[in-house]
C-alpha cells in the first residue's frame, strides 16, 4: 500500500438500478483523482448477454446532469477537459471471482468501489463466497457502500460531502500505510477533509511513524467504533486489513464484515503491508 489516491478505479456492476449509487461514487472519485474509471460486467458463459452499451452506466449523461460537461460533449472532448478516461468492459468468465481479478490484475486497477446488499454485506450480483474471494483476490482497496447507503456523493448534482473519516487501529494492523492512503484519498475528495483514529481497548498501544491523535475507547469492539463514528458525524469508516487471510477473514463475519452490516456509512477496506 503507498501513498497517493487510487488513479484505476474499476466498478463491478450487475447493471441494475440498485447500483447507481455505487456509480456514482466510482465516477465522482475518478474525476476528482483524474484517473480512469473501468464500468466491469462480468457475464456468465452459459447465458446469451443482451447487446449494446446502453445497459451500463451513463458516464456523460451523468456528467452532464452534473454541469461539468456540456451534454453534446464527445468522449474525447470529456477526457480533456477533466483528465479522466473511461472504459466500459464486458467480460465473459467461468466464475464472477476470476473474471474481476484477472481484470483488476490486467489493467493495474487500485480501487474497487462495490455496492452491497443491505442484509449479507455482500455484492448483490455475487454469493459470499464469490464477493469474498474477489475482494481477497484482488488485494486492493475496496470502497463497500450498501444498497440502503446514497454515502457522500450525491448522484443527482455530484456534490461530496466527505468531511471526516473514522480510520480504527489496533496493534496487529501496521496503520501509517493504511492512514497515508485513506488520508490522500480523503483529501482528493475534499481537502478539509479530517481523518481521525479510534483504538479500542484498556490501553494505547505504540504505533511506528508519525500519526496523529489517536482516541482511546473501552467497551466491545464493533459497537464501540460504531458509536464514535455516530458521536463525530463520519462520512466514511476507513478498516486497515491484513494481508491475504487478515482480509478474508476480517470479511468473513468479524470486525470489518460486521462494521459494514451495521455502519451508518460506507466502508473502505484498505489492505496494509
Amino acid at each position: 500500500m503507498i501513498g497517493n489516491p487510487p488513479k484505476s478505479i474499476v466498478h463491478p456492476t450487475d447493471l441494475s438500478f440498485s447500483g447507481q449509487d455505487a456509480f456514482a461514487h466510482a465516477l465522482r472519485i475518478a474525476v476528482a483523482t483524474q484517473g480512469a474509471l473501468h464500468l466491469l460486467h462480468i457475464e456468465n458463459l452459459e447465458e446469451e448477454a443482451p447487446d449494446g452499451w446502453e445497459r451500463f452506466p451513463h458516464v456523460r449523461e451523468t456528467l452532464a446532469r452534473w454541469r461539468m460537461i456540456d451534454p453534446a460533449a464527445s468522449r474525447a472532448e470529456v477526457a480533456e477537459k477533466l483528465g479522466v478516461q473511461f472504459v466500459k468492459a464486458a467480460v465473459e468468465a467461468g466464475s464472477p471471482v476470476h473474471g474481476v481479478a484477472a481484470y483488476v490484475t490486467r489493467h493495474l486497477c487500485d480501487l474497487m468501489v462495490l455496492m452491497t446488499h443491505n442484509r449479507t454485506g455482500l455484492e448483490r450480483w455475487l454469493d459470499e463466497s464469490v464477493a469474498e474471494e474477489a475482494v481477497r483476490e484482488t488485494l486492493i482497496p475496496a470502497l463497500l457502500l450498501r444498497e440502503d447507503q446514497t454515502g457522500f456523493v450525491d448522484r443527482e448534482t455530484g456534490a461530496v460531502s466527505l468531511n471526516t473519516v473514522l480510520m480504527p487501529v489496533e496493534p496487529n494492523v501496521a496503520p501509517l500505510d493504511a492512514f497515508r492512503h485513506i488520508a490522500d484519498f480523503a483529501h482528493a475528495m475534499n481537502p478539509a477533509a479530517d481523518v481521525m483514529l479510534l483504538h479500542v481497548g484498556e490501553r494505547l498501544p505504540i504505533f511506528e511513524g508519525l500519526l496523529p491523535h489517536i482516541e482511546l475507547r473501552q467497551g466491545p469492539v464493533v459497537e464501540t467504533i460504531l458509536a464514535y463514528a455516530a458521536e463525530i458525524g463520519a462520512d466514511l469508516i476507513a478498516m486497515p486489513t491484513q494481508g491475504r487471510r487478515g482480509l478474508l477473514d476480517a470479511l468473513r463475519g468479524s470486525t470489518t464484515e460486521r462494521v459494514l452490516r451495521e455502519s451508518p456509512c460506507p466502508v473502505y477496506a484498505v489492505p496494509a503491508r
